[in-house]
């Protein structure tokens, strides 16, 4: 298996991971204005988990397949238990660059506001930035209540470290992973057993 085509594979599983999002944050929005902040860890976790673990099912067995017998005895195995991090740098990579495009975005040195664009493209930890910045917030103003739009020159300094720290999730992630199915370590048997039968 050619470690290129692993890395091209990695930016494109983005994809899939993407759509899971979609369907379930489809009624985020709606539910968080219902029931408030236990709704922005409950989906966060459910979409973020569900990227992970296509991630972590991806580099598994990535892993595996690298480190086999065939491989080892032709030579083609050399130093790669820690290759799922290379694997996990890649989607980490571009969802920095729209990191990037935030922070600029939040300076004023690009003039549009990048924020809901940010939000669409990144929607796997879309419900972990309503922690910090939802999309509208309340305000009264001549007596009443009116909403504005939170715009990216708006955002906290909680918000911009939450977004520099989440892509770091895909590398431990694909990591760990890539390690477990490169040591051909069985998570069932370590998990129900220590490790050890009888």
């Amino acid at each position: 298996m050619k470690k290129s085509s692993l890395l091209l594979k990695s930016g494109l599983y983005l994809i899939p991971c993407w759509l899971a999002s979609l369907v379930i944050t489809t009624f985020f929005a709606m539910l968080y204005f219902r029931f408030g902040m236990i709704m922005c860890f409950l989906f966060g976790f459910c979409s973020l988990g569900a990227t992970l673990a296509i991630y972590a099912d991806f580099c598994w067995k990535a892993g595996g397949k690298m480190n086999t017998k065939s491989m080892r005895l032709n030579n083609e195995v050399t130093a790669d238990r820690n290759f799922g991090a290379f694997i996990g740098l890649v989607p980490a990579g571009i969802n920095y660059i729209f990191v990037i495009l935030l922070y600029l975005s939040k300076f004023g040195v690009i003039k549009f506001d990048f924020f809901p664009i940010y939000k669409t493209l990144t929607l796997y930890f879309m419900p972990f930035t309503y922690i910090f910045a939802p999309n509208s917030i309340v305000y009264e103003a001549d007596g009443g209540v009116n909403t504005a739009n939170v715009l990216a020159q708006d955002l906290n300094a909680g918000m911009l470290i939450l977004a520099a720290i989440m892509p770091l999730t895909f590398i431990l992630a694909c990591w760990a992973a890539f390690r477990v199915g490169f040591d051909h370590i069985d998570l069932k048997e370590r998990i129900l057993y220590g490790g050890r039968r009888d």
